[in-house]
């Protein structure tokens, strides 16, 4: 990438820090999306370097929050995603090189999902959702996991319905990502796709991260988490519509 398009992409990475840690996902869609309305890359490398600073960040956001990850559901929605986290990454090589302009359609939709479901605030369920419906909605998010490392809204729309508690929701989610993110990379990297200038993006771009997701940790409390969503859902409606109708 050329100097003031690695800018751009930091930026993009700072502001994707910023509204995972107060949304609770969103990190890959906000790169992910800018990086391919920019044309500043390729949707499997930005896909790749997501995924790396993914990992990283969730690692870093969990460091006070295992003891409240529900491990029931992160085995559950494990077992559905894993597996089809790897069809996603084959469909993506497949797309890439026969229909590109069909790949950036299907990312448009996904965005406009995700921001539709980013506004909506899901009433939580009086009993826990079944084994069945939890690896389900698993499958969805490990196949758009698998194709722009961005399967977060799936997830974390089914977590929210869950009726237990809110600390609880946000580090299953967390540990649901580090899971999720660690096994596309290693997909990835098996199939030869992780080379010199995604480890070298991904490695500049951890510390601005790990500083973002610190920084903003501290102050979440008090950054209003409503007026965030909704500006977040203007821009991925907008920027969803965009890659749809170019």
């Amino acid at each position: 990438m050329l100097e003031t398009n690695t800018l751009v992409f930091f930026a993009l990475v700072a502001a994707g820090a910023v509204v995972q840690t107060v949304t609770g996902f969103a990190l890959g869609l906000i790169i992910i999306a800018g990086v391919t309305v920019l044309n500043i890359a390729e949707i499997s490398f930005s896909a790749a370097v997501i995924s790396l600073i993914t990992f990283v960040n969730t690692i870093v956001a969990l460091r006070n929050n295992r003891r409240h990850i529900d491990f029931n559901y992160v085995k559950r929605i494990s077992l559905g995603l894993v597996p089809v986290l790897v069809v996603g990454v084959i469909l993506l090589d497949y797309l890439s090189a026969k229909y590109y302009n069909f790949l950036q359609i299907l990312l448009g939709i996904v965005i406009i999902g995700a921001g539709i479901m980013l506004m909506i605030t899901p009433a939580a369920y009086k009993e826990k959702s079944s084994n069945t419906a939890t690896t389900l909605c698993g499958i969805l998010g490990g196949l758009v996991a698998g194709l722009y490392s961005a399967g977060g809204a799936p997830l974390a729309y089914h977590m929210y319905r869950q009726p237990v508690e809110l600390n609880v929701i946000r580090a299953t989610l967390l540990a649901i990502f580090a899971i999720s993110t660690f096994w596309r990379t290693l997909v990835v990297a098996v199939a030869g796709h992780v080379d010199s200038r995604v480890l070298v993006t991904a490695a500049a771009s951890i510390p601005v991260v790990v500083i973002v997701t610190v920084v903003t940790g501290r102050f979440v409390h008090h950054i209003p988490d409503r007026i965030v969503r909704r500006l977040v859902f203007i821009l991925l409606i907008a920027v969803g519509a965009f890659l749809i109708v170019r």
